[in-house]
């Protein structure tokens, strides 16, 4: 009891902004940074130098070491209760991104990016001027009971149906319809799932 009160006091309370956290039983690993808007569920696990701003964190999920959210800040990241999301993964917080509960997302390296600067290069445009026009952004939203594979690129505006895969090494660059396995670059039908559910 008294090294959680003497990490919340001088590890995490500075980090702390509207920030809550259900810390008798979660966990919280070395050299994470816990930023504004984050809510942790209970149950929830979250490794080693861990980057979390705007992202509430459902009850009994895991966020692996070196899970960083990136991005403007103009999006909240919300994920659901027992999902996954997997080492050295990214998440871009310049829109909404929605996931769902049963969610594993496996690591390394899968990114859900909600913005696309390359509008900018191709202008000429600097960085201090992106702005909406020449950097759009769009949610993502993934599904209950989806596994993506790791090393995915998942791009901007996509949705990815229920009880679906994405297989590892990915480019999803469309919508996934549920029950199905999509993989490739850019990522295409593979099978139904269907015959993976026990009734």
């Amino acid at each position: 009891m008294l090294i959680k009160k003497i990490i919340v006091r001088y590890f995490i309370k500075p980090y702390m902004n509207k920030t809550i956290m259900h810390l008798k039983h979660s966990k919280i690993g070395k050299n994470s940074i816990i930023g504004n808007g984050v809510v942790i569920g209970k149950n929830v696990a979250i490794g080693r130098n861990a980057i979390l701003r705007k992202i509430t964190i459902g009850n009994h999920s895991v966020i692996e070491s070196f899970v960083k959210c990136v991005g403007t800040e103009k999006g909240c990241i919300f994920i659901g209760s027992n999902s996954y999301i997997g080492i050295s993964n990214i998440l871009d917080n310049s829109a909404n991104i929605t996931i769902g509960n049963f969610v594993h997302i496996a690591g390394p390296t899968t990114a859900l990016w909600t913005h696309s600067s390359a509008k900018m290069c191709m202008n000429s445009i600097p960085l201090n001027k992106a702005n909406e026009k020449y950097r759009p952004t769009a949610s993502i939203t993934i599904e209950d009971n989806v596994y993506i594979g790791c090393n995915c690129t998942i791009y901007p505006g996509i949705r990815i149906g229920h009880h679906s895969i994405v297989a590892p090494n990915s480019a999803v660059t469309k919508d996934i319809p549920p029950y199905s396995m999509f993989g490739g670059v850019p990522a295409k039908f593979i099978k139904s799932t269907y015959e993976m559910i026990e009734n």
